[in-house]
This record gives C-alpha cells, structure tokens and sequence, in this order.
C-alpha cells in the first residue's frame, strides 16, 4: 500500500491517496464468459432495497459482439426488472443505467458515442432520490435522459446477479475487459467520483481519503487481482469484507472461462 498526492483540474489543493496495486483485469471473451455472483435475497448488501446508490467499472470493449452488453446485472428480466443493471453499447457507444422498483423502473441513457473502442474508460452511475447520474472518465453527462420509463430505487425482490452478462436469456454478454467493479449503498458525490477517475483503479475503495468518504457504504468490490502464478480465474475475490465473491463461467475447469490479463489495467 502506498500514498501518493493528486490534485482534481478544479480543485485548489493536493489530497492523499490510499494507493493499492493494480496489476490485472478480467478478460471477457463476449461468447459466454461471465462472473456468478449468485442470488441477492432479502438482507443482502447488494440488494440496495429502496436505497440510493452507485455503481463504478473501469471497462475496454472489444468491437462487435453483443447490444447492451452488461458490466453488472442484478435483475430477473428485461431492463433491470426488480433490480438494476450497468450497460455499454458497442453500437452506439452509450452507457445504459437500468433500475426498477417492481412495479415501474426506466433506461437511463447517456449521449451517443460517448467513448471510445479499445481504450480504457471508467464509469460511474448514480442513483439518488430525486434522480440518476451517468459519469464517464471523471465528467458527469449532463445531456444523459431516459429512453423509456421514470426514475425509480431498486425493489427489494429476490434475483441472481451477475458481472459481463444479464440472468434470463443470451445476448448481452461483455466483449472485453473488467476492471474494479464496486458497489455502494449510497450515492457518491460528484468530487469522489471525480477522485476514484483519478486514481485510475489504483485508490483503496475500503478506506478514506482526500474526497473520497464513503468506504463505509462500499458493498462490493471486485478487483480481478490474479494470485501469483495464475493464469486462470479462481473464484473472484470481493475486497469490500462484505463476501460477494463471484465464480468465473461457464466452468472454471475448462480452458472457457474469463481469464486475467495482467498487461492491460486502466
């Protein structure tokens, strides 16, 4: 662990990072890799039941494959139904917030052609009480608005979850790499979004500093560290202390799996 100053392009003075390493991410093959993370009941951290929240992902798609392909999917249907879901469309190049509340929910959209193939980016979406948010590389999208439905806080209804793909039928699975996926029961500020960009998946979610405060609301976090030596995904460690540890698939035990790659990180 080490520390190291930042300083935010509008902000006056330095701040201190919790600094941890980050040396891979998970690599996604856009066929039928993705990470299990089994089912969210009723007393679960993920669950986020009525809760304000957000999500954050460093993500690099690869062309082709999939529409709406999922960074994260807590859901058991179309559109985040009794949940949410995190999305990034190759065709358009637009990130998709779904959340619903049981009864009604909406697809939060940002802007077209809001990044680019092949290149890392982070992003951060939020959901607060009067509204959500979609932030990409540290700027929220003020021109992001809903493609279908209204604003609603995710029902408190058991489903399975997921990271690189949905739960209900094939079609929308990652093409790419993961990085530093996390997951709070809180909506985060814009200067902490701002700070987690900048420390480029290399800032320790579990603790505070500079802008960032909001450790104790952290329910999840997945860093895709490999252990030393290993080339093939053992169950995918939750750093949050929360345990949401995720099973790599379709079978661990065969050469098809998600698979860490250690030269490409944020």
């Amino acid at each position: 662990m080490a520390i190291v100053f930042l300083q935010l392009a509008c902000g006056p003075a330095p701040y201190q990072v919790v600094e941890v390493a980050n040396r891979c991410s998970l690599h996604l093959d856009g066929d039928d890799d993705f990470v299990d993370l089994g089912t969210i009941v009723a007393g679960s951290p993920m669950m986020l039941a009525g809760s304000p929240f957000t999500l954050s992902a460093w993500f690099r798609q690869e062309p082709g494959g999939d529409p709406y392909q999922r960074i994260l999917d807590k859901s058991d249907g179309v559109l985040g139904r009794n949940g949410y879901a995190l999305a990034v469309d190759p065709g358009e190049k637009r990130i998709h917030l779904y959340v619903h509340g049981g009864k009604k929910g909406g697809d939060f959209i940002s802007v077209g052609g809001a990044y680019r193939m092949g290149a890392w980016h982070h992003v951060a979406v939020v959901a607060r009480e009067g509204g959500l948010e979609i932030w990409l590389d540290g700027r929220r999208d003020g021109r992001a608005s809903y493609e279908s439905g209204s604003h609603a806080l995710p029902a408190d209804i058991a489903t399975t979850a997921r990271l690189g793909t949905w739960n209900h039928e094939p079609g929308r699975e990652l093409k790419g790499w993961l990085d530093e996926v996390a997951v709070w029961n809180t909506d985060l500020t814009g200067d902490s979004i701002e700070a987690i960009y900048s420390a480029r998946g290399r800032g320790d979610l579990s603790r505070d500093w500079g802008p960032y405060d909001s450790s104790g609301a952290l329910v999840a976090w997945w860093r895709m560290e490999a252990g030393p030596g290993d080339d093939s995904p053992p169950p995918i460690t939750d750093s949050s202390g929360k345990n949401a540890p995720g099973r790599p698939m379709p079978d661990p035990a065969s050469a098809n799996t998600p698979t860490f790659d250690c030269q490409s990180v944020p």
